[in-house]
Order: C-alpha cells, then structure tokens, then sequence
C-alpha cells in the first residue's frame, strides 16, 4: 500500500528563527502509535506531531512526515531515505544511526494481566515461568529482552503490533498466567478504543521517555545540536507544555544539553 505522506506546513511566522541560510527539507519516518502519534482520516496528529512541527518552524525548516510501518521506518532509516523517526526510545542498539535528541515525553513500561489474576510485579525473578506477549520488534521487545538478560525462564510472544498483545491475553491465548508487556498510556488507549475487558495492570517495570532520532549519515552534528537547541527553546518558553497538555500524557522536564 502506498504510504500516507504529510508534508507539516511551515507558513506560520516566526520572530526569530534560528537558522538565517534557506531551510533544508527533513524527511520523518514515524507509526501509528496512539496516543503519540495518531492516525486521523490519513492525517497524522498527536502530541509527537505537534512538537515535531513546532521545532520545525521554530528553525524555518521544512519537514515531511511519512506514516509507515516500524519495521520498513527502521529499515529506510538505516538506508539513508529517512532523515529521523519517532517517537524513539534511546537504546545502545541504536545509537550507531541515530542522534538521540532530549526527552520529550515521559512514559512507562508496564505489566497486564488478565482480571482477578493474583500477580503483582516483584522484579524479573517474579516473571519466572510466565508467558509474555510484546509488540516487535520495538523498543518494548528490546526493553524486555534487556530485562530477562541472564534472568528468569521466561516465554516471550513477539507480535504485529500492541492490539494483537491485548487481544491475545484476553483470550488466554498466553496462559492462565500470561501477561502484556506495554507502555502503560498506550495499554489504556487500546483497552478503550477497542473496547477491552477483563485486563488489569500488573505493575510498573521501568520509567522511559520518547524523543526523535535524527539519523547521523544524513545530519551533521552541528544540525542535530540546532534542532535539539530549538526543541529545549520550546520546552523553556513554555510551548512544548501548551502543545502536549491536550493530550493529558506528561511532557519531559527541560533540559540544557552541553555541546559534545
């Protein structure tokens, strides 16, 4: 299927955009990825989106979005036909290709179970002999691969994407004593949209945040530190909080990055 291409509209003006020279044009790769980034009559919107764009303008760059599926973003990524893709998680594992730029949004990596079940998440040595379903591969499945290293005998079903996790622990299709590893607000969003009953959440596994990976074979250092630079701006002028507070998910603090 031919991807859905937004190109983010830059007409608005700014009273002091960072960069003077022409706008160079940056090609984002993302998915839907609700509530991060949603799919809306073939419009990508959603918090990540709306930073992404503020950023742009901010240094009078153009920007274009291409919605596709995580696995063929990460592979034109790493061919050299995507500039950036996001939301990303920062792992060692990918910071070969990318520039990891600061945090944007908070979020959680958590435990579901199916209703009434007894456990509660005590460690990883608590996982020992459970089934787990993780979308992937992901920064969820590498999360969880990270967190049974040299671990407990766990069996891990990696699938399409999060909608088959939960549908598949509701149905048992992981046992009587199967859990969903997931980000926790994007759990919340598909037991509601898809009208899911008989899960609850089993405990909190790690604190993460999300950001944009900026892709190294394609921007120089110095570009990379510009977009990080206008990304802080926002967050200090209090921008980045107006754009993310609609969407009820916590914005990352502000930070000040020293030039490596």
């Amino acid at each position: 299927m031919k991807p859905l291409v937004l190109t983010l509209s830059l007409s608005l003006l700014v009273a002091t955009p960072i960069a003077a020279e022409p706008p160079p044009v940056l090609h984002f790769g993302t998915e839907p990825f609700p509530p991060y980034v949603i799919e809306r009559q073939g419009r990508a919107v959603g918090p990540m989106v709306e930073v992404l764009r503020a950023t742009c303008e901010r240094l009078a760059w153009r920007c274009e979005l291409t919605l596709l599926p995580w696995r063929r973003a990460l592979a034109e990524a790493e061919a050299g036909r995507l500039d950036g893709l996001f939301p990303l998680l920062q792992t060692p594992e990918r910071e070969r290709l990318f520039h990891f730029s600061s945090p944007v949004l908070n979020a959680r990596y958590a435990l579901f179970s199916r209703s009434g079940q007894s456990y509660r998440y005590d460690g990883p040595a608590s996982l020992e002999g459970h089934e787990l379903g993780v979308y992937g591969p992901s920064g969820s499945s590498i999360a969880l691969n990270e967190l049974l290293q040299d671990g407990p005998t766990v069996s891990v079903h990696v699938e399409p994407d999060n909608a088959t996790v939960l549908r598949k622990l509701v149905h048992g299709r992981y046992g009587e004593q199967g859990l969903a590893f997931i980000n926790e607000s994007v759990a919340l969003w598909l037991l509601k949209q898809e009208q899911l009953q008989g899960l609850q959440m089993a405990g909190v596994v790690r604190e993460i945040s999300y950001g944009f990976g900026l892709v190294k074979a394609r921007l120089s250092e110095a570009d990379f530190q510009r977009f990080d630079e206008a990304l802080q701006a926002n967050c200090r002028s209090g921008r980045t909080a107006a754009l993310v507070r609609p969407y009820a998910l916590p914005a990352s603090a502000c930070v000040v990055r020293m030039p490596r």
